[in-house]
């Protein structure tokens, strides 16, 4: 209803001009007399396009409901405008005709007079109002196909990235709770069976049905239990480290955003010194954009390259930021001048 409304507002302001240039117009006679009466002016005036006003959105609404697909039907939507544009013409003239009759003493209609009168003008104004509704609608019809074919796209990326999780990851985790129940001993067991419920709760969240935004929280919390099994299997070697700003928690993000880049920062994080793997995780926010930063203590980039060897991935992740965000994002890897692999992402922040 609102927007019915206001379409109906925005409508009437236009033809309001022609009529407020009438009156404006309006002039007076040598003898310094207004040669017709200001309502009388005002009068003819609105008679005249005041009913464009109430045609126009008739005119759109057949517009939006005009599907061509042949031959049969450019000639029904054609035959349809053609019996909408008579029926207004008539209407019209009946309405000018009582302002005459109004405003004229003994004044006789000659309503097929007029009527001749007003079809060329009044055709030509239908045709420009009708073309101008169908170019707006096709050029809709356009956008929302692409818009839908672009969130298409995207969900298929995100089914493609849900249904993939690293098989050597669960090779090694699984691998491990099998070796520490061997073990048989009663203080292994029960990092095994923390091992088997943290990997049974990643598993249920990388799985189930996502939406394909999501809050950041959802996204640090799978994240966590990600890395709850990476402590259990490499111990001190592995030091990780998740901080945060709490507005940023409240940020929508890409389903499965942070695993991939966490996991690209484990396998290639490793400090040639000591052996330890360093990686951090952290999400801030500035002004209206979320930045998101994972670091690693490995070795960088080769200089002679601008962005990491192209993992599935990293690769997906970075289709997906162009399909979700286009232009308004950036993902940024940079070699840090201590030593380790920087990647950086900026996005807009929208609450969640």
């Amino acid at each position: 209803m609102r927007s019915r409304l206001r379409y109906a507002a925005i409508t009437l302001l236009i033809t309001s001009v022609p009529v407020a240039v009438t009156v404006l117009a309006w002039s007076t006679d040598s003898t310094g007399e207004n040669t017709k009466p200001f309502w009388e002016v005002f009068a003819y005036s609105a008679a005249e396009w005041y009913p464009w006003a109430i045609v126009a959105p008739l005119i759109d609404r057949r517009a939006r409901r005009s599907q061509v697909r042949s031959h049969a039907d450019r000639v029904r939507v054609i035959a349809g405008h053609v019996a909408l544009a008579i029926a207004f013409t008539v209407s019209r003239r009946l309405v000018m005709n009582a302002v005459d009759a109004a405003f004229v003493p003994g004044f006789q209609a000659d309503f097929w007079r007029g009527l001749r009168r007003d079809v060329m003008p009044g055709a030509l104004v239908y045709t420009a109002i009708a073309t101008g509704f169908t170019v707006f609608e096709a050029r809709r019809r356009q956008t929302e196909i692409a818009e839908r074919l672009r969130a298409e796209v995207a969900e298929a990326r995100l089914e493609a990235l849900r249904q993939q999780l690293n098989p050597h990851f669960l090779f090694n985790t699984l691998n491990h709770i099998v070796s520490e129940l061997r073990s048989l001993r009663t203080e292994a067991v029960e990092p095994a069976l923390k091992m088997l419920l943290a990997l049974s709760d990643l598993l249920r969240d990388v799985l189930r049905e996502r939406a394909q935004l999501i809050p950041l929280r959802d996204e640090i919390r799978m994240v966590e239990r990600y890395l709850e099994i990476e402590r259990a299997r490499f111990g001190d070697r592995l030091q990780a480290e998740v901080t945060f700003e709490p507005r940023a928690l409240d940020a929508r993000v890409p389903s499965l955003l942070l695993q991939p880049l966490l996991e690209n920062a484990m396998r290639h994080g490793v400090s040639a010194a000591d052996g330890r793997c360093r990686v951090s995780l952290t999400a801030r926010t500035r002004d209206d954009r979320l930045l998101i930063e994972v670091r690693d203590a490995g070795p960088g980039m080769d200089p002679a390259r601008t962005e990491p060897a192209p993992g599935v991935g990293l690769r997906n992740t970075s289709e997906r930021l162009k399909y979700l965000y286009g232009a308004g994002h950036s993902l940024e890897f940079k070699t840090l001048e201590a030593g380790g692999l920087l990647v950086a992402i900026d996005l807009p922040y929208t609450r969640a």
